[in-house]
């Protein structure tokens, strides 16, 4: 009876040394997997962060020039004194038409978050602040559609019908903007515009919607860069791109 126990005894301690063995070699296997997967995700964040870069630096000089002419504009009806050209009223005018759009509807981060892949990411001050650039991304969405809906529903329609807009054109030049001047056969006097109660208000407008815009944009810039830094120094092996569309 005691021979019987003592080996029982033994073969639960070798089975329990087995089991101890088997679970280190597949921790030892799945260790080295689980970190190239983290490098794999950490790539993909790098990469979200200089996309938001790209827009930043495109947007934000954007969204800047368009803020400029409205304050151009409104500064030259307030201050008579002021005095603008026919050719810096029309091209102040062309600009405030323009648009960015920098944030998107669906996120890396969300897509990491829904399949459960964020978990792989050891660094919780990088995945916190990848919270928070979503957050401030949605954010950012949603200044930017007020923008655009009231520039492309209230602005544009109000200058189609007292301007002539076929004079200027402006395109994308590389890294730059391209704007050329057009002949046209209609007669076009923009300066007629500083006049008009209507557009003082309708630039005062959108000055508000086009700096909300800026708020976002420069918190975003700043986790971007506070995200580099985490992952330069806590994944040295993870090279961060630039992202170069053009």
């Amino acid at each position: 009876m005691k021979k019987n126990s003592m080996v029982s005894s033994r073969l639960i301690l070798n089975l329990v040394i087995l089991l101890t063995v088997t679970l280190l070699i597949n921790s030892c296997s799945e260790k080295p997997q689980n970190t190239e997967k983290e490098k794999i995700i950490v790539e993909r964040i790098g990469t979200e962060v200089a996309v938001y870069k790209f827009h930043y630096k495109y947007g934000a000089k954007r969204m800047g020039e368009v803020i400029k002419a409205a304050e151009e504009l409104l500064d030259a009806i307030r201050n008579p004194e002021i005095e603008l050209t026919e050719e810096q009223t029309e091209l102040n005018i062309h600009k405030l038409t323009w648009l960015w759009l920098a944030a998107t509807p669906t996120t890396e981060y969300k897509a990491l978050t829904n399949s459960g892949e964020i978990s792989l990411v050891s660094s919780e001050t990088l995945k916190r602040k990848f919270k928070e650039m979503n957050s401030d991304q949605e954010k950012l969405l949603q200044f930017e559609q007020l923008q655009i809906n009231y520039v492309n529903q209230e602005l544009r329609p109000y200058l189609n019908t007292r301007i002539d807009r076929t004079t200027l054109r402006t395109s994308q030049n590389f890294d730059g903007l391209k704007t050329s001047k057009l002949s046209s056969p209609f007669k076009n006097s923009p300066k007629e515009l500083l006049k008009d109660r209507e557009f003082a208000n309708l630039l005062t407008d959108l000055l508000f919607f086009t700096k909300r815009i800026m708020l976002p944009y420069n918190r975003l810039n700043k986790i971007t860069a506070e995200m580099e830094n985490i992952i330069a120094e806590d994944y040295p092996d993870v090279e961060l791109k630039e992202y170069k569309p053009f």
